[in-house]
């Protein structure tokens, strides 16, 4: 899964350096500056549900990329059973954000707009780890910080050439994580897996142009 992402952010990119150099050919919009805002309705690799969204400032220089930025924060909770006890049970309590800043080029087109973009940032993540036995019960903190890649995709409605209403979708590719590295309670007796945060962000939003 992480290969193919960092395939589509190279594929991405390239599109950039052609739509970007094909927009010096092309006449500058006639807004002088237009403010993205987005929110985050979903992320595939949450099991609930998640807050944040997307910012972003286009120009109306055709060769020069535009700035955003993406955050998401989401919370979650795995049980685990202790192979060698049935009466120990291992609880995570996560919360999980990723930041990154970005870069973009709009795209004309006849009828709907569109913006395709790369970024990078980091993923940090909060763990409480518990563990209850029959006799005891012990709690540590794990904290883990992760680069992020991103790639995404916006397409809109442009309507009076002011406003814009338009959906995205940012891929965000993270290396998979052991959650409890950094606790200081031994877990070789559950069965944990390397938790995944590779996933896409769904948005909605509006730009306004000035």
């Amino acid at each position: 899964m992480f290969n193919k992402s960092k395939y589509f952010c190279k594929i991405a990119f390239s599109a950039f350096l052609i739509f970007g150099l094909s927009g010096l050919l092309t006449t500058a919009r006639a807004q002088f500056i237009g403010i993205n805002a987005d929110v985050a309705i979903a992320y595939s690799a949450a099991s609930g549900s998640v807050s944040g969204g997307a910012v972003g400032i286009s120009h109306p220089a055709p060769f020069f990329p535009n700035l955003g930025a993406s955050s998401i924060t989401f919370n979650e909770t795995e049980n685990a059973t202790s192979s060698a006890d049935a009466n120990s049970v291992l609880s995570l309590q996560t919360k999980t954000s990723i930041n990154t800043v970005n870069f973009f080029y709009n795209v004309p087109f006849p009828v709907v707009s569109m913006a395709l973009g790369i970024g990078a940032g980091t993923m940090k993540t909060n763990t409480l780890v518990t563990e209850t036995t029959s006799s005891n019960t012990s709690s540590d903190n794990s904290e883990l910080s992760t680069p992020v890649s991103e790639a995404f995709i916006h397409i809109g409605l442009p309507l009076w050439n002011t406003i814009e209403f338009h959906l995205g979708y940012h891929s965000m590719s993270v290396a998979n994580i052991d959650l409890t590295s950094k606790s200081g309670i031994v877990v070789t007796n559950y069965k944990l897996k390397k938790k995944s945060y590779t996933g896409g962000m769904t948005t909605i939003g509006v730009q306004i142009a000035f």
